[in-house]
């Protein structure tokens, strides 16, 4: 048996296309607002903020704000990203904040951290390793380091219970499926004695979610009173998402949990935007 902790790889996000949406904005006579954005002028998209920039033109989109003059209702604009994008979160305009999405790898959290993951289903997209048709040849059971399960004092007993179990699935998994089966009676028997496995065993879930979803996802699930293998791999995703989506996060705070595992993720400004 192996004791596996928690990985995170950020694997995706949504990307301008600078070409057309410089082609609407010229179209609608934003010229003077365009040349003016880093994600038009950088040399590459690497260095352009992709997310800030598509959320950004949404919300600007809607009372055409690009410039004085386009709206008479108009009379004064923001023209900085940082101090545009505070605004939309004071304002709670959370729906602007649904159009860049994220792609994310949870590696080796367990089906605890999963079930609860995926009671999330409003502006994500889940595919998870499926045990119907994946066969564990290898025990691998989630440790979150500085949790509970890693101070029992009696660990090494409840391990040897765990890959006593284990094996008896096994041997249960050798003599039912047989190599001469055909695929769907693989799964089938595959499916039924997957029951024997533990909550607790590692698996892999591929999880997008847009901006709005990720801000409470982060600040529900950061929170004092959530599980802990949640506080621990959204306090990572925490830090992922001010490192690189700095304006749209701009307004959270990071305070440590008493037990040491993680942090508490705040949004100063307004929740659940």
């Amino acid at each position: 048996m192996k004791w596996v902790e928690p990985q995170i790889y950020k694997i995706g996000e949504s990307r301008i296309n600078r070409q057309e949406a410089a082609r609407f904005l010229e179209d609608i006579g934003a010229h003077d607002w365009l040349v003016k954005q880093p994600w038009y002028t950088a040399a590459s998209l690497d260095e352009a903020n992709s997310a800030e920039a598509i959320t950004e033109i949404a919300g600007r989109s809607c009372y055409k704000s690009f410039g004085l003059g386009l709206n008479p209702n108009i009379t004064r604009i923001r023209q900085g990203s940082t101090e545009y994008l505070a605004n939309v979160l004071a304002k709670g305009d959370g729906s602007i904040l649904e159009h860049a999405v994220v792609q994310w790898i949870f590696r080796d959290v367990s089906r605890v951290f999963t079930h609860e993951l995926v009671r999330h289903r409003a502006g994500v997209a889940i595919s998870q390793e499926s045990l119907r048709y994946v066969r564990p040849t290898e025990l691998r059971m989630t440790m979150v380091p500085g949790s509970e399960l890693s101070r029992m004092e009696n660990l090494d007993e409840l391990g040897r219970a765990m890959e006593a179990n284990f094996a008896r699935y096994q041997k249960l998994s050798d003599v039912t499926i047989r190599d001469d089966m055909r695929f769907d009676e693989k799964k089938a028997w595959t499916s039924a004695l997957r029951r024997m496995l533990p909550d607790g065993i590692a698996t892999t879930i591929v999880w997008s979610a847009n901006h709005r979803t990720l801000r409470w996802v982060l600040e529900m699930r950061t929170a004092p009173g959530a599980e802990v293998e949640m506080r621990y791999v959204f306090d990572k995703v925490g830090e992922i998402l001010v490192r690189d989506y700095p304006n749209l996060y701009q307004d959270f705070e990071r305070r440590p949990h008493v037990d040491g595992v993680g942090h508490q993720w705040i949004p100063r400004i307004r929740s659940k935007v």
